[in-house]
């Protein structure tokens, strides 16, 4: 799916997602990646949803985003509940979302400069 009709050229907008990429203005990913609204990108261990634990949770906090999307590839997949006490302890906000609309729901928050952060999940 095609975002490419975005306004802005903010590095971190994503142009197109699926469950197997995540493509920028600037790079493609093939790989699972964490979207922070106002840092660089970077590529994370986690493959699958059933991958998370609370000590990475914790890790995601320190962005200090207003929310959370969980991008889990083609379909959507929920966590364990357990694990998202410090999204709760933080009062971050936690989306989960297939790849595509997560990319649209990044998008669009950022056009409304929210602090969003989206861990999405590709299928290798």
């Amino acid at each position: 799916m095609d975002l490419s009709e975005s306004v802005t050229r903010h590095p971190n907008v994503i142009k197109s997602a699926a469950a197997d990429y995540c493509e920028f203005y600037h790079n493609t990913y093939l790989n699972s990646i964490l979207i922070p609204w106002d840092d660089t990108i970077e590529t994370v261990e986690i493959h699958e949803v059933s991958d998370l634990n609370s000590r990475f949770i914790k890790k995601l906090t320190k962005y200090k985003p207003e929310v959370i999307l969980l991008a889990t590839g083609e379909r959507i997949v929920f966590p364990d509940t357990e694990i998202l006490s410090p999204l709760i302890k933080n009062n971050i906000g936690f989306e989960v979302l297939d790849n595509q609309a997560a990319a649209r729901t990044f998008n669009i928050l950022m056009s409304e400069d929210r602090k969003v952060l989206c861990l999405m999940l590709i299928a290798n």
